[in-house]
């Protein structure tokens, strides 16, 4: 039944939002809104209540609403606080998971005494620079093939021109002591986490890996290329050819240089 005509109590009905009675038939005179306050009875109530639920409006509505939805998260703000700091410490070590659990870098004093050596004879740099032989070249046998391989990255770190102290040298393998406590360069023997580790603690920001040799022994994802860019446990990893393989193929070595200038341009403070 929809209003007809108004009146006085009839529209302060209307204002608060009715605006029909929802009934299988049109209500008797004696119910109607319309009819004059004498001559008004209470509607029954199974018809009353629906009624009234039925035809509350949005607009009337919505303001106890907002009302309820922004005092919700005043009471509750505490445990939403509790529960977004929970889900950030199980979130976060996932983030920087590597091969489903959290690499740390070892504390030195856990390396092998070989390693130990090697760090406290090598500065820090921004970039760390390894390859196969490096271990063996650091031994101090003195070859050859250790000085083109020593003038052929001497000339590489010119070209680069950048400040001094920027690059570091830090071997992928090392050779153990013999029973003297003499490094046997034979037997040079690589240590993925300790390389890592040592990475960490000379402050680089990125390594460049020169071989695919080298890139085997400290486990790094396979397919990698040369002249081609990767992240590995916290650091940029720039991969190179081989020394020897670069020594015999010069028109490498332009393509090498603009390469490492565009890689190491976002990690280098000239």
């Amino acid at each position: 039944m929809a209003f007809a005509d108004l009146n006085p109590l009839g529209a302060l009905w209307q204002g608060h939002g009715l605006r029909c009675l929802l009934l299988p038939e049109d209500a008797p005179p004696a119910c109607s809104l319309c009819a004059e306050p004498g001559l008004r009875t209470a509607p029954p109530r199974r018809a009353a209540v629906p009624a009234a639920r039925s035809v509350q409006p949005a607009r009337q509505g919505s303001r106890p609403a907002r009302q309820m939805a922004s005092a919700a998260p005043e009471g509750s703000a505490p445990e939403q606080r509790e529960s977004a700091r929970a889900g950030e410490r199980e979130t976060t070590p996932a983030a920087n998971a590597h091969g489903g659990e959290r690499w740390r870098p070892l504390p030195p004093h856990v390396w092998p005494a070989p390693w130990r050596g090697r760090l406290a004879a090598t500065r820090p740099g921004l970039v760390v620079w390894t390859y196969w032989n490096l271990g063996r070249d650091l031994c101090g046998a003195q070859d050859e093939q250790r000085q083109a391989r020593r003038a052929f990255l001497q000339r590489l770190l010119g070209d680069l021109g950048h400040p001094a102290g920027t690059h570091t040298f830090w071997p992928a393998c090392l050779a153990p002591e013999d029973a003297a406590g003499a490094p046997d360069a034979e037997n040079c023997a690589p240590h993925a986490d300790v390389f890592w580790s040592g990475v960490s603690t000379l402050g680089a920001r990125g390594v460049v890996v020169m071989g695919s040799a080298a890139a085997k022994a400290l486990a790094l994802p396979g397919g990698l290329r040369p002249l081609q860019q990767t992240r590995h446990r916290g650091h940029l990893i720039w991969v190179l050819w081989d020394v020897e393989y670069l020594l015999h193929e010069e028109q490498r070595y332009g393509a090498m240089l603009a390469f490492l200038r565009q890689a190491l341009r976002h990690v280098i403070r000239s």
